[in-house]
This record gives C-alpha cells, sequence and structure tokens, in this order.
C-alpha cells in the first residue's frame, strides 16, 4: 500500500497535468482577440481618414467662398450724418451722386487697407419725417412730410448693396437697427472690415466695446458736422474722415449729437438768498437765448427766415378761442377744469429752477426747464419791502417768484371749493362776515396755488403797473407755456416772456382804497374757487395775439 507520501506526490503530479492541458485554449483565445483587433483597428482607420478628407474638403470650400465674396459694410446713422449739402437738390439724379461718391471715398480707403477687392455695402438708417422737415428748414427740399424720398430712392438704385432705409417715427429705431446690424457682422469672416458712421450717440459704445484695439477690423467715421465723442477715440480703433461726404456744419433743427447722460445744468437759492452753480452747464443751442416769435405760431410772421425771433413750432391744433366757448367751464373743457389742470400738470408740470424739481432734473427725474426761464432771479416776497414793487433795469414790474405747484396742491383746490379769493389772497373781503365763502385759514401751499391761477391773467397796465395790492401777472412763470416751446396757451403779452428778470430796483407802490365789494375783480368781491377755475378757462383758451381784445373777465384785470 501507498504511504501518504506517495499519494501527495501522485495528487501534486495530476493537479500539474491537468494546468498544462488548459494553456493551448488560452492561447487560442489570445489569438482570436488579436484578429479582432487587428479588423477594428483597420476599420476606425478608415474612418478617420474619411473624416479628415472631408475637413480638408469643408476648409476648402470656406476659403474659396471668403475668397470669392468677400465685403466690406459700411453702417451710417443718417439722424447725425447728414449728406453734404451740395448732395440734395432738384435732379433726380442726386441720391445716386451721393451714393457713388461715398463708394469712392471708401475705395479709396480700402486701397490703403489692401482690401480693395471687397465689395463695398451700404446700410443707412434715418428717421425721415424728421429729417426732410430739418432739411427743407435748410432749404434743401420740399415741405412734404417726407420730401426725401426722391433722394432716398435714387440713392437706392445707384448700386444692389446701397440702401437707404427709414427706421420710422419711433424713438430710437435708428439705434436699434444699427446696433443689430452691428452685432451680426463684427463676427462674420466675409466681412472683412467696418465703417461705423454713428460716433455722434455714445449708445453705441457697447457694442463696439468686445471689438477694442481692432484697427484691421473696425474703422470710426468722424466728420465736423457732428460731435465725435471722447469715449470712442478710448476704444482704440482706426479714425478716418470721408471728405464732402456729410456735412461740415450742423444742419438746424437737428440736434448735432445725442449725449449720452444729459447734462444737468440748474441754479438755486443759497441761505442768503444768491444764486448758486450746481453743476456745469450744458450744452446749448445758439438760438435758445432768442425771443420766441409771437406771429409765427399762427402763421403771421412776415419776417419768414430772416426775423430775428426764435420760431417755435405750435405745440397745440387746437385753434378754439375765448369768444366760441359757453359759459360752462364744464362744457368747454369737456370736464371739471380741475381734472384738466390736474391731466396737465402730470403731464408736463411747472418747472422752475428754485423748486425741487429743479434736484430731480439734475438727478434725471425731470424734463429740462427752458433756457431763458430765470424765475431763479425774481425776488422772493419777503425781500420785497412793504409799499414798494420791483422793477428791472428796464423799469418793468416784475412780480414775487411763486413756488410751483403740485397735483397734491390740486387735490386739495378740489376739496375746497367755496374758498374766498379775496380774503385769503388780498387780506379783505367786502362782504365780511356775510360771505358766503370760507374764510378759514389755509395752508401756505393752497394759497401759492391761488396766487399761481391770479398771476395767468394780465395786468392791464402790464410792465408799467405799481399797484401794490395787484394779484394779476406782469412776468410768466409757467415753464409749459407755447411762448418758450410748451403746450399751455398764455394770456400774458410777449412782452411778459422776454423781459429781464433781474431785480434792478425797488420802487413806490401806489395806494389803493378797499375794493369795493360790488366790483368784479378777484381782489374786490368774494368768489369761490370756480371762478378762479373759469377766469383760468379764459386764459387756457385765448389764442396769442388777442390780449387787447378781451372785452371783460371773471378776474379783474386791475383798471385802477
Amino acid at each position: 500500500m501507498l504511504s501518504d507520501t506517495d499519494i501527495e506526490q501522485a495528487a501534486s503530479q495530476l493537479a500539474a497535468y491537468r494546468s498544462q492541458n488548459v494553456l493551448p485554449q488560452l492561447l487560442e483565445t489570445y489569438e482570436l482577440l488579436i484578429s479582432d483587433y487587428r479588423r477594428l483597428k483597420s476599420d476606425y482607420e478608415e474612418e478617420r481618414d474619411a473624416r479628415e478628407k472631408y475637413k480638408q474638403m469643408a476648409k476648402g470650400q470656406d476659403r474659396s467662398q471668403e475668397r470669392n465674396n468677400p465685403f466690406v459694410l459700411v453702417l451710417v446713422d443718417g439722424d447725425g450724418y447728414v449728406f453734404h449739402e451740395s448732395l440734395y437738390g432738384k435732379d433726380p439724379d442726386v441720391g445716386s451722386n451721393a451714393a457713388k461718391l461715398l463708394n469712392e471715398r471708401i475705395k479709396a480707403s480700402l486701397r490703403a487697407k489692401d482690401l480693395e477687392h471687397c465689395q463695398v455695402m451700404v446700410r443707412i438708417y434715418a428717421n425721415v419725417a424728421v429729417l426732410s422737415k430739418a432739411l427743407h428748414k435748410a432749404g434743401l427740399a420740399g415741405a412734404e412730410k417726407r420730401s426725401l424720398a426722391p433722394f432716398i430712392a435714387s440713392f437706392n438704385r445707384s448700386y444692389g448693396l446701397a440702401e437707404f432705409v427709414d427706421a420710422g417715427d419711433v424713438n430710437n429705431n435708428t439705434n436699434f437697427k444699427l446696433r443689430a446690424l452691428l452685432s451680426l457682422y463684427a463676427e462674420n469672416t466675409q466681412c472683412k472690415h467696418i465703417y461705423f458712421a454713428a460716433c455722434h450717440d455714445t449708445a453705441y459704445i457697447s457694442e463696439l466695446l468686445p471689438n477694442m484695439g481692432k484697427h484691421s477690423r473696425f474703422t470710426l467715421v468722424k466728420t465736423p458736422g457732428v460731435k465725435f465723442h471722447d469715449e470712442f477715440t478710448k476704444l482704440d480703433l482706426g479714425i478716418e474722415e470721408l471728405p464732402g461726404v456729410f456735412r461740415s456744419t450742423p444742419l438746424e433743427s437737428i440736434a448735432p449729437y445725442r449725449a449720452a447722460p444729459p447734462s444737468a445744468f440748474s441754479t438755486a437759492r443759497n441761505a442768503s438768498g444768491g444764486a448758486q452753480l450746481l453743476s456745469d452747464p450744458a450744452p446749448v443751442r445758439a438760438d435758445a437765448a432768442k425771443t420766441p416769435c409771437r406771429f409765427y405760431p399762427s402763421g403771421r410772421c412776415k419776417y419768414g427766415k430772416t426775423c430775428k425771433n426764435l420760431h417755435v413750432e405750435d405745440a397745440t391744433s387746437s385753434k378754439i378761442t375765448w369768444r366760441s366757448t359757453t359759459n360752462d367751464p364744464q362744457s368747454a373743457a369737456g370736464g371739471s377744469l380741475l381734472d384738466l389742470l390736474e391731466s396737465r400738470y402730470k403731464t408736463s408740470p411747472l418747472f422752475n429752477s428754485r423748486s425741487d424739481a429743479a434736484t430731480d432734473f439734475m438727478n434725471g427725474k425731470a424734463a429740462s426747464s427752458p433756457a431763458w426761464l430765470d424765475t431763479h432771479e425774481l425776488p422772493n416776497k419777503d425781500d420785497v419791502p412793504e409799499g414798494q414793487v420791483a422793477v428791472n433795469k428796464n423799469g418793468f414790474r416784475l412780480d414775487p417768484y411763486i413756488p410751483p405747484t403740485g397735483v397734491e396742491v390740486l387735490g386739495r383746490l378740489r376739496a375746497h371749493k367755496r374758498v374766498c379769493n379775496n380774503f385769503h389772497l388780498t387780506g379783505f373781503c367786502g362782504a365780511g362776515d356775510n360771505c358766503a365763502y370760507d374764510h378759514g385759514p389755509l395752508d401756505e401751499g393752497f394759497k401759492q396755488a391761488l396766487e399761481l391761477l391770479a398771476r395767468s391773467m394780465p395786468c392791464a397796465k402790464r410792465g408799467a403797473c405799481r399797484k401794490a395790492a395787484c394779484t394779476s401777472g406782469h412776468v410768466c412763470q409757467n415753464a409749459d407755456c407755447r411762448f418758450r416751446g410748451g403746450k399751455a396757451l398764455c394770456k400774458l403779452s410777449s412782452q411778459s416772456h422776454s423781459e429781464d428778470l433781474v431785480v434792478a430796483r425797488y420802487v413806490a407802490a401806489t395806494k389803493s382804497s378797499p375794493p369795493n365789494p360790488s366790483s368784479s375783480g378777484i381782489g374786490s368781491r368774494p368768489g369761490s374757487i370756480t371762478d378762479v377755475d373759469q377766469g383760468l378757462m379764459l386764459n387756457t383758451l385765448v389764442l396769442v395775439g388777442e390780449e387787447d381784445e378781451m372785452e371783460g373777465g371773471l378776474i379783474d384785470m386791475d383798471s385802477d
């Protein structure tokens, strides 16, 4: 019998034999794997070669396309960059001549950039209605609303890639169109260069910032006719002029440039009552200091373009006179006059440089006050010595400054319809205790509203008045007055709008006897706020030029 050692040895030999028998099978499997790998590698290499070949073909097509259809883009903001005056006229080919001249100047610039093989694509956007009106005033176009249409048609006929497009009457639509085109073509590989003629408007800065320093890609067009903002110079792009293409002087009635934020300019009273400069002055048009022509809105100015006064467009199409109205202010206004006043204050509030609105204006919250409305020069009521009135260097009487009235005061005006105007404005009421209207105390803001309405009616003696208790108007303090280009019709004479508002001296006032209760003036008989409403209604509806024709009114004209 075998010993245990022999048995263990036999078992080991059997195990070794079995392992040697598995090895051929493993070798066979490995050989199959290598064969599969070689086949897959071959397929991969074929696919890779095909893909690389396709890529090379695609790149070749792109290069061919770029080589065959390169172009440069000329973007023009036609609201600011206006063609030279020599390019306008009655010739039917004037637009085509302008397009050809622009194309020649661009081609000359491209030769210096080694891009003369590129086609030139021109896109001009403008508000054609406004531009036509401005060109008509300059004597370069007809009086039609879009008199520039024949010029544009001729321009577009010049060659296929030139387009002059009407952007419409919507504000900033030109800006919107040009920014979209600039963003689209800035990364277009076929577009080799972009000429940008809109450097009067800093709103385009944001679109140009990503391309800062790309001289070979962008050229900014500069022309003396518009302001070239310093912000564009900081972009480090190419800057060129196109001689003879655009105007060398600004076009009248069109702002030569649109500033990014409006420069704030205002004055305010300091503690001592003097005028204090709050910020640097904004650019002011040369004609801003002219006196508005009182005859131009009604078409009766006989001097035409040679008139030395400012021709302000009529802001209202209404030609109603006080004679055509009824005695009912409700029917005349189509509703409560207080509603009319309140809506006016909501849309175009009275602005005065000494009010809180000046601060709002500097913060961009209010409209700009006309440059010639210097009501901050008027004296404060407390500064006028008792028994005297303020006059300017011409001896013209000046009214004390009246702070502007807000909507909330008009609301209180509605709530106090039975207020005695005589008592609160002059301190005297002929009816005494028998007065049917309220003599109770009123806050200062309400008194200011009453005084403002009274001052809207002119004094019969105008600047020669020396009556201390006169509550009628001698100078206009309404910033929305039509004489200043606003919408409100004003009853005060043109002289009341053009006089110097600086106090030269104080003169003795004439004493007036106590008002007669039977008279009809605001300072001589009891009345309610409705009386003031009716007086203001006459003031609102009367046409300019009829100051001396009014035969009577609900507010006394100071016939003293």
